[in-house]
């Protein structure tokens, strides 16, 4: 194998496994999202636990399988926490804004802002939180 191509073939394992977390992950936060939305959270108080519940099984996942980082690990958790933070200041914004200016049904506006996160998540993983 030349030398170009390991680099490649471990980003590819990496985005494949990311991407493999992510599935996982979504079934957490759904979960906890609607269970909770069912028993009469207002979504705040939902998105808040949801994210923080699939947040952290994001963290331990890619951590130890996906980037097999050997990084340190306050510094890690930091970061990795920093992006949770946006990504649920994100969240809630987009989700108090959007369907009142659009109509949009929340849920909707939850599954795109999810997948513009694991674009950046997956980005700011391989190259800064995990590197």
């Amino acid at each position: 194998m030349t030398d170009g191509a390991r680099p490649k073939r471990t980003m590819i394992r990496q985005l494949f496994g990311y991407y493999g977390v992510s599935i996982m992950q979504t079934f957490v936060e759904f979960g906890v999202f609607a269970l909770l939305q069912l028993a009469g959270a207002p979504f705040r108080i939902a998105n808040t636990a949801a994210v923080f519940c699939s947040g952290s099984f994001n963290y331990a996942m890619n951590r130890n399988i996906t980037f097999k980082s050997s990084s340190n690990h306050i510094r890690s958790i930091a970061m990795f926490t920093a992006m949770y933070c946006w990504n649920l200041l994100f969240s809630n914004l987009m989700m108090s804004w959007i369907p009142s200016q659009f109509g949009w049904p929340t849920m909707a506006v939850k599954i795109i802002t999810m997948g513009m996160q694991s674009i950046w998540g997956f980005l700011l993983c391989r190259h800064v939180i995990f590197a």
